[in-house]
């Protein structure tokens, strides 16, 4: 096997090995979501929007601070963190949009409403957040 090759092979099994760390925070973060949702939404009954961004706003903090020290291994920052935030912000107006579109469309109660944007909010915060996180020595 060649020497370029060799280091593509290693670049990959790297993207690899972060993606699925991203992924089982990504995971342990909506289930705790998902099973917050509920409890509010089901069995406390808050209002819809307001308990989506409270819920939402709290676990982009703790996936900062998981996928900053587990998955990307990056130092935490205040501007790391705004542009988290920044990214979270932008996924969450992408939810908050289709949490208003599947309200007025779907005849669905709030709590399924809000487990139905998650694979569009997973999608945007992976590929912003990787951005973010992304080592300087990777971008040649």
């Amino acid at each position: 096997m060649s020497k370029v090759m060799s280091i593509k092979k290693e670049k990959w099994r790297s993207k690899l090995g972060i993606f699925a760390k991203f992924f089982k925070v990504g995971v342990f973060v909506t289930l705790l979501s998902m099973s917050l949702t509920f409890v509010f939404l089901k069995i406390i009954g808050t209002p819809l929007i307001p308990t989506y961004i409270l819920l939402y706003l709290s676990m982009i903090f703790l996936s900062f601070l998981l996928n900053s020290k587990y998955t990307f291994k990056s130092k935490r920052s205040l501007k790391r963190l705004i542009l988290y935030y920044g990214s979270y912000g932008i996924s969450m107006l992408i939810g908050v949009g289709l949490l208003a579109l599947f309200k007025a469309t779907l005849p669905f109660e709030n709590w399924i409403l809000a487990y139905m944007v998650i694979p569009f909010t997973m999608t945007s915060n992976f590929t912003l957040s990787s951005l973010i996180f992304k080592n300087k020595n990777e971008q040649q």
